[in-house]
């Protein structure tokens, strides 16, 4: 019997719908949440290429923006706002809340996986330092710094380099440098910068030049123990070896990460055979914790809590015993891990429950160190006792000075002791912490940092 015509024209149209349903079925939407304790739920999510990310603000003031900057909700807003993506290139995406968070997964962050159609992953790679030390001869003229891309060259990504002065005068010694190295797609061969050394004719300790990692594109991300590295110049001018062993001086000590601490020093002998490292903790005893060659003027302190204080000193060792006098004490704090702040019996919240205040202290003469106990006075300020609720001992404050043309978080506070005690200042929503040291029998005298926390908004 032969078709009707009604008939005929639906062949087509059911046609067209087989060849699409694969297409169709294939597309997803993934929903992440905003939420409240200032995380993005999940974190982490794995799509395929034409899928489409839908955030929502499940509760605060938040937004939604792309590490690259390729995509934005815009402003922060506590509205029950959403936003969605859609992700047609395989990689890997990070993003934040602008309020909350920053680039580089710290904070309130999250990733977009965007899986090649073969299933797998891209691997956009780390960027690092070759090396965590580099040294050259103050009359090298140059020196020349490689930066690796590890673990992956899936993409095109790039990273910031800067050159600044540790113990180096910029200008002086070196002329400082910065700015961007980039690797194509499949490519990870390693890269490198170069900036000028500066020659004099003055016998003077051996000097440092500060080398950093920022802002890396593509998806790439940095490997935080080499996202810093040091350089020491070597002076040429100190004449023949064999002097006496002198101190070292200007010890610096860095954050490196939530275990690690960079320290860096002046070489003021000519004639060490190498250098000790100690460390110790509030109300601790120094103890050796390492031994470097000769010439070295820096060293990376691995194996550490999180946001605790340490204090380090160096001396020179030369022939059999001998040994030069000790190195000024340097000391900070490690960084944290990301984690709400949750008031307690050590713990002080401020500047809406933002940053985390703990005091350690110890009274001396073999006495075990302890935590002081907190206060709560107004949002951006608190009280410490060390001995009783009677005895307030410190009022601290961290204020938020987030405008033009201070844009930090300042902290500030006055303590009427004279024991030690190390105050550790953590922005809970980046991980970065300030450290302040009192050591004993000095009366500690009133702090103003007004650089402490770079970290706006």
């Amino acid at each position: 019997m032969p078709s009707s015509p009604g008939a005929l024209k639906l062949v087509p149209v059911v046609l067209a719908a087989a060849l699409l349903a694969p297409w169709s079925a294939r597309a997803a939407t993934v929903t992440v949440t905003a939420t409240s304790s200032l995380t993005f739920s999940p974190q982490t999510v794995t799509i395929q290429p034409g899928d489409t990310v839908l955030w929502t603000n499940g509760g605060g003031t938040h937004n939604v923006r792309a590490d690259d900057n390729s995509f934005s909700s815009g402003e922060p807003s506590s509205d029950a706002w959403t936003f969605s993506h859609t992700f047609n290139t395989p990689g890997t995406y990070g993003y934040y809340c602008t309020l909350h968070g920053a680039q580089g997964n710290l904070g309130m962050a999250g990733r977009v996986i965007v899986q090649g159609q073969g299933g797998g992953e891209e691997q956009r790679g780390t960027i690092r330092f070759s090396l965590a030390a580099y040294s050259v001869s103050e009359g090298a003229g140059t020196a020349t710094i490689n930066v690796q891309r590890v673990d992956g060259d899936d993409g095109a990504v790039t990273v910031l380099y800067s050159a600044v002065g540790g113990t180096a005068t910029s200008g002086q010694d070196f002329t400082p440098k910065s700015g961007t190295l980039s690797w194509p797609d499949g490519d990870d061969d390693p890269k490198s910068f170069t900036f000028t050394i500066l020659n004099d004719t003055a016998a003077e300790p051996n000097e440092t030049v500060l080398l950093n990692l920022t802002n890396p594109t593509g998806g790439a991300i940095l490997d935080d123990a080499r996202r810093t590295a040091t350089l020491t110049i070597q002076d040429n001018d100190g004449g023949s070896p064999g002097g006496p062993l002198t101190a070292p001086s200007n010890l610096q000590a860095t954050a490196g990460s939530t275990s690690e601490i960079l320290l860096a020093w002046n070489d003021t002998s000519n004639s060490e055979t190498g250098f000790r490292v100690e460390r110790r903790t509030v109300g601790g005893a120094f103890q050796e914790i390492a031994a470097v060659g000769p010439n070295v003027t820096s060293y990376i302190a691995t194996g550490l809590d999180p946001a605790t204080f340490y204090l380090f000193r160096v001396r020179a060792a030369g022939a059999g015993t001998a040994n030069s006098g000790y190195s000024n004490e340097a000391g900070t704090a490690t960084l944290s891990e990301i984690a709400q702040c949750v008031a307690g019996p050590t713990a002080l919240c401020v500047n809406n429950n933002r940053f985390k205040v703990e005091v350690d202290f110890s009274t001396g003469s073999g006495a075990s160190p302890a935590m002081a106990q907190p206060v709560p006075t107004a949002p951006d300020s608190g009280l410490f006792y060390f001995f009783s609720a009677a005895n307030l001992e410190m009022l601290i404050k961290v204020l938020n000075a987030c405008v033009d043309p201070y844009n930090h978080y300042w902290v500030f506070y006055a303590a009427t002791t004279n024991v030690e005690f190390a105050v550790v200042v953590t922005d809970t929503q980046t991980g970065r912490t300030r450290g302040y040291f009192n050591p004993l029998n000095r009366t500690a005298p009133p702090i103003q940092d007004v650089t402490a926390f770079a970290t706006c908004p």
